[in-house]
């Protein structure tokens, strides 16, 4: 046999063969990772608000002020805030107005109390009052007022009769005497923001 058949022969046997090395370094290698099944969230602006906010502005001549919170509870809205800007110890009517419209310098572009029931103005505590009726203001003794009530059957971003985004908020020169038809006496009209 010639030398150079023989040693192709020899050549190809070791090249067929594995190393131990590559054995061994097989077999310690790392298990696969398995692919996860979570769903991921989706980012934060993807994801649907739920809330609403209204920016409450001074009416001609005032200087009342604040920033509201609204969020759905149970069945009604939860407001909580800070309205600012109110004579010391003075105590105000607070509604939900029909319109979402503050661009009179009085807000009476506002509109009359949120009513979809159309039911007389009265108590947010009793049986028979408009939606938009919420309970009187107090100031405290800097003249700021901090809110933390809920609203019975209104509702945020449901399309619904009583939804109120959309609609104003308006805080008024003195207390609403819950009786006085059709807005409670509750005076002039101190300032409005839109629920957005």
């Amino acid at each position: 046999m010639r030398p150079i058949l023989v040693a192709s022969i020899l050549l190809c046997a070791a090249c067929s063969r594995q190393s131990p090395d590559a054995v061994t370094s097989q077999s310690t290698a790392p298990p696969p990772v398995p692919a996860t099944t979570e769903t991921p969230m989706p980012p934060p602006e993807a994801q649907t608000p739920v809330g609403a906010t209204a920016e409450l502005k001074a009416t001609q001549g005032n200087g009342v002020s604040g920033t509201l919170m609204l969020a759905p509870a149970g069945n009604g809205v939860h407001i909580t805030g800070t309205i600012k800007g109110l004579p010391p110890g003075s105590t105000h009517g607070f509604h939900v107005h029909e319109k979402g419209d503050c661009s009179a310098p009085d807000a009476s572009s506002a509109g009359p109390h949120f009513n979809p029931t159309q039911q007389p103005h009265g108590d947010p505590a009793g049986d028979s009052h408009h939606l938009g009726d919420i309970p009187n203001v107090t100031a405290d003794a800097s003249g700021s007022a901090e809110l933390d009530v809920t609203v019975a059957g209104l509702t945020l971003r449901t399309g619904q009769a009583d939804d109120i985004v959309g609609k104003s908020i308006v805080v008024h020169e003195k207390a609403d005497d819950y009786k006085s038809q059709p807005a409670g006496d509750s005076g002039n009209r101190i300032a409005c923001g839109i629920i957005k």
